[in-house]
């Protein structure tokens, strides 16, 4: 399984430009792995989760082509998250030269009710849509997709992570979410993991229930290897970063490193 990120950055993206913090200033001055687009990850070349508003720059900068693309998971219906634009431009007007198959969306009610909202029609973008809810399991060829209900803003509802599993690997994406409830964990159980991408927003400035800051980013590890979900060995990347919680990439990535996760970038690409 090949990933790639896309975007590591929560809603405000990084540097924010309505903001001088640290963070922020020195993204301006440093660049490079300090840029942080709205969060969105592809795996392999066909499947794609999330598709925020920084998604058509991200595959610009990035070299990267959707034209393969089959499916779509969608965590919740945050717009960083989702972005019914992006879907809308699929239309044959805007590719006149190119066929795309059709592309399997996989979400939850709020999200295909902004889908709706937006004006937006399966049949002109080319879609099929499979309404899904947290506890679920699907197979979209040659994936295994099992839906874990996330700890995100109440109104919601139905934000959802997600284990992507292909045969050989099983993934967790972990965002948006805080701790996870007690549900989730036992949607967990009996599972074993061959590696995590999992949220670090908040990083050591703040605490919540919707997000996870550094130190229950380390309480999710513990408890999984607790329930033997993974082992110490498992590779975890760390990812979704607010500008106004974490420190410039050097140091959040050295941080990570002490306790053996990767501190992921825009543009990292890992065969698992």
């Amino acid at each position: 399984m090949k990933i790639t990120f896309l975007g590591t950055a929560a809603a405000e993206g990084i540097p924010f430009p309505f903001c001088a913090c640290k963070t922020c200033e020195h993204a301006r001055k440093e660049k490079g792995k300090n840029i942080r687009k709205r969060q969105s990850m592809l795996i392999n070349d066909d499947l794609l989760i999330d598709i925020g508003p920084d998604l058509y720059a991200a595959c610009a900068d990035l070299g990267i082509s959707l034209v393969e693309l089959k499916y779509l998971l969608v965590t919740h219906s945050h717009e960083d998250h989702f972005n019914a634009l992006n879907l809308k431009l699929r239309q044959r007007m805007f590719r006149l030269s190119t066929d795309l198959q059709e592309l399997t969306v996989v979400a939850g009610p709020s999200v295909l009710t902004m889908w709706d909202f937006s004006g937006g029609k399966d049949k002109s973008a080319e879609i099929r849509r499979i309404p899904f809810s947290a506890g679920r399991q699907l197979e979209l060829s040659p994936y295994k997709i099992q839906s874990i209900e996330a700890s995100h803003i109440p109104s919601i509802g139905d934000a959802m992570n997600y284990i992507v599993d292909d045969g050989r690997v099983k993934l967790l994406y972990a965002a948006d979410t805080g701790y996870y409830r007690e549900e989730a964990w036992s949607q967990l159980a009996g599972l074993r993991l061959d590696a995590v991408v999992m949220e670090a927003t908040l990083g050591t400035r703040q605490q919540a229930k919707t997000h996870l800051s550094f130190g229950d980013f380390q309480l999710m590890l513990d408890r999984m290897r607790e329930l033997e979900v993974i082992t110490e060995t498992t590779p975890v990347w760390a990812t979704h970063y607010s500008h106004q919680c974490v420190d410039p990439h050097e140091e959040i990535a050295a941080y990570f490193q002490s306790m053996g996760v990767t501190c992921a970038y825009d543009g990292l690409s890992v065969e698992i």
